[in-house]
């Protein structure tokens, strides 16, 4: 399982900041900002939040708007 979740948005969209912002309001999670992309820590209780579902209830377009990306 991954300790970390990478999002970076695809443009310099406010539709991108607005997805994440509220993604950390529902979640509780505080990202990392590192290279324009914000790295959330996963500890364990974390591994139970439903990431996509939670990102398609805020905009079911946000991967227009976000990408997902592997740790280095």
């Amino acid at each position: 399982m991954a300790d970390h979740l990478i999002l970076r948005s695809l443009s310099e969209s406010p539709e991108a900041e607005r997805i994440l912002d509220e993604f950390e309001q529902r979640t509780g999670l505080q990202p990392e900002t590192r290279d324009g992309a914000r790295v959330y820590a996963l500890h364990e209780e974390d591994h139970r939040t439903r990431i996509v579902q939670t990102l398609t209830e805020i905009d079911p377009a946000w991967t227009d708007h976000l990408g997902l990306q592997m740790p280095a």
